[in-house]
């Protein structure tokens, strides 16, 4: 029997809106130190586009963003939230199904936050992840805490490891667990 996969919907993000999000996780923060203008990147996971959108502002013009989800709903309102501050010639919204995440470009950064939990096979997801990253690109894993053990989080980390991510560092980041990683350059 296959296993029931989690997946946040849009009215989940009612409870914690973006400006209380940027107020409290101050992703700029965190982001700023790992992505550049003229960068390629991507926000696998994107929900509804919160850090889609401070990745296109901080790629420019030079650069890319590309925003993946499961859920055409999500991906409706990250393009709606994208033509809002006027990012969408920077950003290219693509669904992915829950075994492929329908990406092949090489990126300089992947960013997955509160996702990697959902995968049905958490190792296939990170293979895929891995096989798109530049050499010395960067990857920056955030699971939240209020769902997801230590433990399993430890255990995602092994599997990245296993996978040839290098890990760097492990950010703090409010409410999550975090783990950068890079590959061989």
């Amino acid at each position: 029997m296959a296993e029931k996969v989690f997946v946040a919907k849009w009215y989940h993000m009612i409870f914690y809106p973006d400006w209380l999000r940027r107020l409290i996780e101050k992703p700029h923060r965190y982001l700023s130190e790992l992505v550049t203008a003229g960068m390629r990147v991507a926000d696998v996971g994107c929900g509804t586009g919160f850090h889609s959108c401070l990745l296109a502002e901080m790629v420019g013009g030079q650069g890319h963003v590309f925003a993946v989800d499961l859920q055409a709903e999500m991906l409706h309102l990250a393009r709606k939230k994208a033509q809002r501050a006027n990012l969408l010639d920077r950003i290219t919204f693509r669904q992915c199904t829950p075994d492929d995440i329908n990406l092949a470009e090489p990126l300089d950064f992947i960013l997955t936050v509160y996702v990697v939990h959902e995968a049905p096979d958490r190792r296939r997801f990170l293979k895929q992840l891995r096989a798109i990253l530049k050499p010395a690109g960067k990857y920056l894993l955030v699971e939240p805490k209020f769902h997801v053990e230590e433990e399993v989080f430890d255990d995602t980390c092994q599997d990245a490891l296993d996978l040839g991510f290098i890990k760097i560092s492990e950010p703090k980041i409010p409410f999550g667990y975090a783990a950068l990683f890079t590959t061989a350059s």
